[in-house]
């Protein structure tokens, strides 16, 4: 299960940094970036994207035994 909702995690993180970024690049003094509530979701991000690509690496070694 946590194979199928990881990746659709981590692309809406991703999605909200880049939105974050571009809207704290127009206007510094909306500061998305530097608080704390993006601090916990770029933590987030992070642990999901690191076990997101651990699975990826996983499943690749599995399947590529398997042929």
């Amino acid at each position: 299960m946590i194979r199928k909702i990881l990746p659709h995690i981590v692309i809406v993180l991703a999605a909200m940094f880049i939105t974050f970024w571009i809207l704290d690049q127009l206007n510094p003094n909306m500061n998305f970036i530097n608080n704390s509530i993006s601090n916990a979701l770029l933590l987030v991000f992070c642990i999901t994207s690191f076990i997101n690509a651990i699975l990826s690496v996983v499943w690749y070694r599995k399947n590529k035994k398997c042929e």
